[in-house]
């Protein structure tokens, strides 16, 4: 087996060269078989129950289609990464990603509820050129210079706060321009019925949906304030497993305004962003196991509501004089949230991951700016914490809870830790 050099670590300052063996080949032919096997789990296999499309030749079509493009970009890196590291030149390498994309979507044509689209060849072809350059330069990325480790972490500190501002700049109400709006049937949008009975339901304050109208200035104003409440009162109700709507309104083109709803048994909520927009996943929150198992009394009462108060996401239920509720600071911190290729509601959770999201995000920056000295840390550091406290200002989103702070400390420590003992460890004894 013959093994290559993972890198030269060397500076202006004298720090003594190293050089780290791997079997870089058969690295490359590993990931090249995860990269086959991954692409063929995902892209192969039926999903049932979904209304399949004809062939496209639409390159951005559909109300995900930049998160689509994003996780094919995605899908094929590690695919160009492996063929380039087991030795293909960058041509033989980008057209085996290229005849691979053709034929998965030539294959999709006849696979129940799979799309073939014009627009997926190109970003799966561009997701392995990107793996392929990602094979030329990771000696540099992994173990770089103290010139090249200041550049690297620069460039990702911006790359960071370009993140976060966009994820804040997502997070604001945003009502369709469209000039019709009405409740759409459940089965026309992949919905269940309710299994219980809506006495009345209010959004903004006004009866839904006879009050609801895309052509009044007062409505439209009420749905995209800093704080609007869309509320409902029920009896019975049980589980289901696709989304029912307790209330919700949609415009002609299925686009949602908002909904409030219930599925497998927790209390859901989401109101339109600029998410959708984006053409990426919208944010929706949920309080647990509001409906039991059991269909409730009709004479049982369940006043339920959601919204977005000054900044926050907002589900309750309240019976008998006892009342749950969930809220979510939206912050800067969501953006893991709208990349996400399957519906999801913020529960306790949320929290959690949003701090893991950051603390990932940190840490490279800290990795190579260890690399680089106590100044590049320390000016990263700063930069960093400057932007968590700036950018919910300037975009008018939440201020960053204290558990997003210590996200960034961990990963700024642990970034830190890591580069530092990695430079200790490849100087020579």
């Amino acid at each position: 087996m013959r093994l290559h050099d993972i890198s030269e670590f060397s500076s202006s300052n004298r720090t003594p060269r190293i050089v780290a063996l791997i079997p870089q080949r058969s690295l490359g032919r590993a990931l090249t078989v995860a990269g086959f096997l991954f692409i063929a789990a995902l892209t192969l296999s039926p999903q049932y129950g979904t209304v399949k499309a004809p062939p496209s030749f639409c390159v951005l079509c559909g109300g995900s289609s930049v998160l689509d493009s994003i996780l094919n970009v995605l899908l094929f890196i590690p695919l160009g990464l492996g063929l380039r590291l087991a030795g293909l030149s960058r041509r033989r390498a980008f057209a085996i990603g290229l005849v691979t994309t053709i034929t998965v979507e030539l294959l999709q044509i006849w696979i129940p509820g799979r799309d073939t689209s014009l627009g997926d060849i190109f970003t799966n072809s561009f997701g392995g050129f990107v793996g392929i350059i990602c094979a030329d330069i990771w000696r540099v990325i992994i173990l770089p210079s103290r010139r090249e480790a200041a550049r690297i972490a620069s460039v990702w500190v911006m790359v960071w706060l370009a993140v976060l501002s966009a994820s804040a700049e997502l997070a604001h109400i945003s009502l369709p321009s469209t000039t019709a709006w009405g409740v759409w049937a459940p089965e026309l949008l992949h919905q269940d019925y309710f299994p219980g009975t809506v006495h009345g339901a209010t959004a903004g304050g006004l009866p839904t949906p006879n009050g609801i109208s895309a052509t009044s200035a007062d409505v439209r104003r009420r749905l995209s304030s800093d704080s609007v409440v869309v509320s409902a009162s029920v009896t019975g109700g049980s589980p289901t497993t696709p989304i029912a709507a307790i209330a919700t309104v949609y415009d002609w083109k299925r686009s949602q305004i908002f909904m409030l709803g219930e599925r497998k048994g927790n209390l859901t909520f989401s109101l339109r962003m600029r998410t959708a927009d984006a053409r990426v996943s919208t944010p929706a929150i949920r309080l647990d196991s509001v409906f039991t198992h059991r269909k409730r009394s009709s004479h049982d009462t369940l006043f339920v509501a959601g919204g977005l108060i000054d900044h926050r996401l907002w589900v309750s239920a309240e019976q008998n004089g006892i009342r749950r509720e969930r809220t979510l600071p939206v912050d800067a911190g969501l953006g893991w949230s709208y990349l996400l290729p399957f519906d999801y509601e913020y529960g306790a959770e949320a929290p959690w991951l949003t701090a893991l999201w950051l603390a990932g995000l940190a840490a490279p920056a800290a990795d190579w700016a260890a690399r680089a000295g106590l100044r590049v840390v320390v000016a990263v550091a700063a930069v960093m914490a400057a932007g968590l406290l700036a950018i919910p200002y300037l975009t008018g989103v939440h201020a960053t809870p204290w558990w997003e702070w210590l996200a960034l400390a961990a990963g700024l420590l642990a970034g830190v830790v890591l580069g530092a003992a990695t430079v200790r460890v490849s100087r020579p004894h």
